[in-house]
């Protein structure tokens, strides 16, 4: 079934705006919605309905994209704000600074991440900005193919000027690329990416003081209705994926008479409602019970991550699902993608058709059965559609078996490719720790960017450096 995308910049939609596009889709469409894997969303329609829907579309402002983008969403973590751990210094506010910098649309998968929540993963964009414990500052981790691999970017990067950092990574690489792969069969390395771009654009920048960890995470439960503070938020899930247009328009006007301001969809094709006062959340107990909306699903359907409007792929996971009722199948902690692996997938198994008929398989999962590894292991290499079922519930098996105390406590290991270089020696401030952004020696009108103090005040020390 055709589809056009819609751009909800960082994962960010407001009540209004839902409202608009869901009564889009019931008169143009097909009155339906559903969440794409980068906090897209995808308005299912005829070929016929195409010319006509993306012009109202576009009457209306909303930014439309095909079912391949030309412009991926901007995917970031602000939808797990305050109801996931996260980092002291973050606040929704920071994310959408950085959001109304952007005066163009990224051609790259862009990421805006904090590192402790566990709901949105950090590696599925090919500009991952993870944040840092410094504040306002970010990492940056570069995954694109033709790099091979990941590469940290040697500094961090002030947020307020996030979106001129990927204008000039994107005038380099989209300049640069075509004529190595035409003049030199070849492609540009990160570090000409990195001395190209950093001296065009001298950007505010902190070095890196402390190496980037990302420890995997089991997924949250990330669908019903749960407390927090005087508060309360909600997961909406749909079993097929789709939010008929009727619902969407009913919830969002409940949001506008409460004062919620801002909704989030999730790559999970759920929307988070957040912010819910306690006082009126028998008004939602009650929308939903109208319009028999089913809360709180076993995690047997919610840990799944499928290709967007893939019929095929959601028929086979409903089948799967029904099977390990049936069977009595655990996977608790563990989580499926149906589809060929990609850099974006972060499910610990991964069942690869071997033919567009969906009837024979493959199955891979990650080595140490967490989310963020970059290598994957063969568990059956050629499954009947029909033996799938079984060959799951030996594969969950395994992972139950190889749990234990020592292992748990062990998953610290870093991504692929975020590792320590070699030491830096650096000056840094005694009062703030700040280090001075320049080298040694410090001339004697030099003072702390962050606490004015003077140069006599700034040491020597040894910081780990990133590649």
């Amino acid at each position: 079934m055709p589809f056009l995308r819609i751009s909800t910049l960082g994962g960010v939609v407001t009540p209004d705006e839902l409202q608009r596009l869901a009564a889009l889709s019931r008169q143009w469409a097909l009155g339906k919605m559903e969440v794409g894997f980068r906090q897209d969303l995808l308005l299912p329609c005829t070929d016929t309905q195409i010319p006509t829907l993306r012009q109202h579309l576009g009457m209306q402002g909303f930014q439309v994209e095909d079912v391949i983008s030309t412009h991926p969403n901007i995917v970031s973590s602000v939808v797990a704000q305050n109801i996931f751990p996260q980092l002291l210094w973050l606040r929704s506010g920071d994310y959408l600074d950085i959001l109304d910098e952007f005066d163009f649309r990224p051609r790259f998968k862009v990421n805006l991440i904090d590192p402790t929540q566990e709901l949105i993963r950090p590696l599925t964009g090919e500009l991952n900005f993870i944040a840092s414990s410094t504040p306002s500052f970010w990492y940056l981790v570069v995954n694109l193919p033709d790099l091979g691999g990941t590469h940290v970017w040697p500094k961090l990067l002030d947020g307020e000027q996030i979106a001129l950092w990927i204008k000039y990574i994107e005038a380099y690489w989209y300049e640069r690329i075509e004529f190595f792969r035409d003049i030199t069969h070849s492609t540009p390395t990160f570090d000409e990416l990195y001395e190209a771009v950093a001296t065009k654009f001298t950007g505010r920048t902190r070095p890196i003081q402390k190496e980037l960890k990302l420890t995997p995470k089991p997924y949250p439960h990330h669908e019903g209705i749960y407390r927090y503070e005087d508060r309360y938020w909600i997961g909406l899930y749909q079993r097929n994926n789709e939010f008929e247009s009727d619902f969407i328009e009913a919830f969002c006007q409940l949001c506008i008479d409460t004062k919620i301001g801002r909704l989030y969809p999730t790559p999970f094709k759920t929307f988070i409602i957040r912010d819910i006062p306690k006082e009126t959340i028998y008004q939602w107990e009650k929308l939903l019970g109208i319009w028999g909306i089913h809360t709180h699903y076993s995690s047997l359907e919610l840990n799944w991550q499928l290709p967007d409007a893939d019929a095929a792929a959601l028929r086979l996971k409903t089948e799967l699902v029904d099977a390990f009722e049936r069977l009595r199948i655990r996977t608790s902690s563990l989580s499926f993608s149906i589809g060929q692996r990609n850099a974006e997938t972060t499910s610990t198994i991964v069942i690869e058709p071997l033919s567009s008929e969906y009837q024979r398989f493959r199955i891979v999962h990650s080595p140490d059965f967490y989310i963020g590894n970059t290598e994957w292991e063969i568990f059956a290499g050629d499954v009947a559609r029909k033996n799938l079922p079984e060959v799951l519930r030996r594969l969950t098996l395994k992972y139950y078996e190889q749990l234990s105390t020592a292992k748990k406590a062990s998953i610290t290991r870093k991504t692929s490719g975020i590792k320590p270089a070699t030491a830096q020696k650096v000056m840094q401030c005694k009062h703030c720790l700040t280090v001075a952004d320049i080298a040694a020696p410090l001339s004697a009108s030099y003072v702390c960017a962050m606490c004015d103090a003077p140069a006599k005040d700034f040491v020597e020390v040894v910081l780990e450096k990133m590649i």
